[in-house]
């Protein structure tokens, strides 16, 4: 820790670990078997779970509270006020705005980033991604959307509006990919797919 800046009042559980040139701001409460990277700033008033991992060059806000067993792979940004529950993951670039909140269990891929203004500049927070929803590589998150649990987004895309039903979403913007629909498209039998 001699490398790193660390708020003398830090509190952390049993086996914390922190790597070189890391800032960590004040008021912070780590759990057990907390990891930290390299290169990473931790704002005031950050929570971590126990097992919680943040890694490399990351930029983690003001009063991020995350549950246990959540990753926050590298590079990854987070605004003021963040909500990561147990078990989440973030995928190396993923940028969140102010007041995300992010469910149990789900996976943000490479990249993802939730938006937190409209394209007639107002602010909006409060974005919610549901548990166990997997959004994918480069998919972006319009301003104050919530997604409801058990969505899968495919990559590259974009969430313009809620999702109120479970199930798997593509495009830009998402619509819902409508499986029975695609096994008789022309694309699936063509592709030599069928039986």
């Amino acid at each position: 820790m001699s490398t790193s800046i660390v708020d003398p009042d830090l509190r952390t559980g049993s086996n914390f670990k922190v790597g070189h040139f890391t800032i960590i701001g004040k008021g912070c409460v780590f759990g057990n078997n907390v990891t930290i990277g390299s290169h990473t700033i931790i704002g005031d008033d950050v929570q971590l779970g126990d097992g919680a991992v943040v890694g490399n060059h990351c930029e983690i806000g003001k009063g991020l509270r995350a549950g246990a067993g959540v990753v926050l792979q590298g590079r990854i940004r987070t605004a003021e006020g963040c909500v990561i529950e147990d078990g989440a993951t973030l995928k190396y670039g993923t940028i969140l705005t102010s007041k995300v909140l992010i469910k149990k269990k789900a996976f943000l891929g490479p990249n993802v980033i939730t938006l937190g203004s409209t394209h007639l500049h107002e602010t909006k927070h409060g974005t919610v991604i549901g548990e166990r929803c997997y959004i994918g590589a480069g998919s972006k998150i319009a301003a104050s959307v919530q997604i409801t649990d058990d969505v899968t987004i495919g990559a590259m895309g974009f969430v313009n509006k809620n999702i109120e039903e479970s199930g798997i979403y593509v495009g830009v913007p998402v619509k819902p990919l409508r499986q029975k629909d695609y096994w008789k498209s022309k694309d699936f039998v063509e592709g030599g797919f069928e039986q």
